[in-house]
């Protein structure tokens, strides 16, 4: 799970979950050449073709074996294809075939993601960011009155997402709730947290 704000050098515009087996290939196209090949498990086997994609913090944005949520940074799509991140530190781009039976990826906004997965899961802001971005405010938008803040919060429920906001209700660590808007992303694309998977 990333923690910090530096924990994800790619972000695109979405993440694609993925089984256990990738082929990731140059173009989108079964016909083009394949640039590499992952397998995992969950029983912490992970093996790479090209020895540089060898951690798999620098492959995956979300690394979850043990629960099957293992998910890459996307940045494009077709009908059949997920374009991906491969390599977070190297910036690697390839293709993926979306879902097909046992073998695929599944390709989701992170608004969608944060929507379907964020309720059942919470959402947490990553350790690093400024006091400024963990404020309440009363509407989506940095001019908006500031109606509180969460410094340490124990538990986010995502309520809504418009554009780079999300209404949400924060419980603290003194299980006090805090109902309000705050930024999960940046203009330039930057994430300012995740869906607490764990």
């Amino acid at each position: 799970m990333p923690t910090y704000t530096n924990s994800i050098n790619h972000y695109g515009i979405g993440a694609a979950r993925v089984t256990n087996y990738i082929v990731i290939y140059e173009k989108p196209d079964l016909n083009s050449n394949v640039t590499e090949r992952i397998y995992w498990n969950n029983a912490g086997n992970f093996i790479t073709e090209n020895k540089e994609n060898r951690d798999p913090n620098d492959v995956f944005i979300i690394y979850l074996p043990n629960e099957n949520k293992v998910f890459l940074s996307a940045d494009d799509e077709t009908e059949e294809w997920i374009r991906v991140c491969y390599n977070q530190k190297a910036g690697y781009l390839g293709w993926i075939k979306k879902e097909n039976g046992k073998h695929g990826a599944k390709f989701y906004l992170y608004k969608d993601l944060i929507f379907e997965y964020g309720k059942k899961y919470g959402f947490y802001t990553f350790r690093n960011l400024p006091k400024d971005l963990k404020a309440l405010r009363s509407a989506p938008s940095n001019d908006a009155k500031v109606i509180d803040n969460f410094n340490y919060p124990k538990y986010i429920t995502p309520w809504l997402i418009q554009g780079n906001w999300i209404l949400a209700k924060v419980t603290t660590m003194d299980n006090q709730t805090k109902t309000g808007w705050f930024k999960w992303r940046s203009e330039d694309g930057r994430l300012f947290g995740f869906v607490n998977f764990k």
